[in-house]
């Protein structure tokens, strides 16, 4: 165990075995009298990123607003990145399915398995859809949560940003194909590269708006209506490559609860400027205005705690 800047923040790191010999980094952080009835938090990076994204080494972060009001925080970071273990041979061998169907459930049982009191989920852009698909999928999941939030999470697709996505996506597939992973590190895009096959199906599904499996055998879209837990759904106003209001919206329409939640956010709903992809998670103005709506909807949701 550790103790960072403020004595009274603490944080340990665990592993989580999954597929193929990985183990994936989690790091639990809690200030010292936090009792174990308090909720938790299960904060899930996306592309190219790792733990860090929410709780740098530091203890700063976004994770840090929500140890600091009394959760308990479990920052994971899925296969091939971070501190995430590999197996003795190497080798960029997964997909997106991997991520819903063993990274994504894996993660949940076992901090579910720690954690005593309600736990969230809260994921940042393709971790976002991951999971919903991943609680679709397997919805035996949603009994581990109390809620998901998730942040800049939408589906790519050709509806919005035009031919720099046209291209971006095509020309991220090709690299990938050719030197079986996308170089995010090399290329400044993250710091951790992504295999062929997640980037293939980023490409596979964006000229008809689908979202599947690499088989075809499963309509991601189609297990969303089986994710009946409440759900908060936030996307930066001025985040139109990534992810945009109009797909998030889309994602929030295909699920199945009836306690469902978009937000966008921007200057219209309040805050002091336009969010984008990154700064609607990281900073001090969302610090300041989109984390502590996110805390508020996890009360409203668990209200006892």
């Amino acid at each position: 165990m550790s103790t960072h800047a403020k004595q009274d923040f603490t944080s340990q790191a665990f592993w989580v075995p999954t597929s193929q010999e990985h183990a994936l980094h989690v790091v639990e952080a809690r200030t010292s009298g936090t009792p174990d009835s308090a909720p938790g938090v299960l904060f899930v990076p996306g592309l190219f990123s790792d733990g860090r994204f929410f709780l740098g080494g530091q203890g700063d972060g976004a994770a840090r607003v929500f140890v600091d009001a009394g959760c308990v925080a479990y920052v994971a970071s899925l296969r091939g990145h971070g501190k995430s273990r590999w197996p003795a041979k190497r080798a960029y061998d997964w997909s997106f399915d991997t991520y819903v169907r063993h990274d994504l459930p894996d993660l949940v049982r076992a901090v579910r398995a720690r954690h005593a009191g309600p736990l969230f989920l809260l994921a940042h852009s393709m971790a976002g859809y991951a999971a919903l698909a991943a609680l679709g999928v397997d919805p035996s999941l949603q009994a581990s949560l109390s809620g998901v939030c998730t942040l800049s999470s939408a589906v790519n697709d050709y509806s919005d940003g035009g031919f720099k996505k046209r291209f971006q996506l095509g020309f991220s597939s090709a690299v990938a194909g050719v030197l079986g992973r996308f170089p995010a590190k090399a290329l400044k895009q993250g710091p951790w590269d992504e295999p062929a096959g997640v980037m293939r199906q980023f490409t596979d599904w964006a000229p008809t708006g689908a979202f599947r499996s690499a088989d075809g055998a499963t309509d991601y879209w189609a297990a969303l209506e089986k994710v009946t837990l409440p759900v908060f759904a936030g996307v930066g106003a001025a985040d139109m490559f990534h992810a945009s209001p109009v797909r998030a919206q889309k994602l929030v329409e295909h699920l199945g609860s009836t306690r469902k939640e978009l937000t966008v956010l921007g200057r219209a709903q309040g805050l002091s400027w336009d969010a984008g992809h990154f700064d609607v998670v990281r900073g001090e103005r969302a610090r300041a205005e989109v984390l502590p709506r996110v805390l508020a909807w996890m009360r409203q949701v668990a209200p006892s705690h």
